[in-house]
């Protein structure tokens, strides 16, 4: 098998024949490399690679692929938020370095990746408190919390009050 265009031909063995080489530099691209199937998904990891998303646009652009580096990672954090999403895992998603990804993050996103995900979580947990019937339990597992009670005291420390609190509030606003 191989991936062709109208001006190469890259054999599915080339390929792995290049990720086994990377995989001694950076283990992360080189399974990256290792799904590649088509010459859009090669192009993409080459962008990715040299964080040229912004720059180079697709002929076909897949609706489930945000293209600009912030939307990707907005997407990214949005998704996987429940995992307790760390910038080691942001890290990897995007074949970086901690520390520069810790800086990128700072810079296209106008705040610290742990200012953001704080952020994040009081806003979904606020939703969660608000809009439906779910326990403590469940909203802290849907946030990445090993437990209830790490979330409660998060969400206190966070915001000042507690998530039963909000709870309340929420009720007795919308009784009468």
């Amino acid at each position: 098998m191989s991936i062709k265009s109208s001006n190469a031909t890259i054999s599915i063995d080339r390929l792995h024949r290049l990720s086994s080489q990377l995989r001694a530099q950076s283990p992360q691209w080189a399974d990256r490399l290792d799904q590649v199937r088509t010459e859009q998904e090669l192009g993409e990891l080459v962008c990715d690679l040299f964080n040229l998303s912004h720059a180079v646009a697709p002929e076909k652009q897949t609706p489930a692929r945000p293209k600009t580096l912030p939307a990707r990672i907005t997407s990214f954090i949005s998704e996987n938020l429940h995992r307790g999403i760390t910038l080691k895992v942001l890290a990897n998603f995007l074949g970086y370095s901690e520390k520069y990804c810790s800086d990128l993050f700072n810079r296209i996103m106008g705040e610290p990746f742990s200012r953001y995900i704080q952020r994040e979580r009081v806003e979904r947990a606020n939703a969660l408190l608000t809009n439906n019937g779910q326990t403590l339990a469940e909203i802290a597992a849907a946030l990445g919390f090993s437990d209830q009670f790490a979330f409660s005291h998060f969400f206190k420390r966070a915001t000042g009050q507690s998530p039963m609190e909000i709870r309340l509030m929420h009720a007795r606003q919308h009784q009468g």
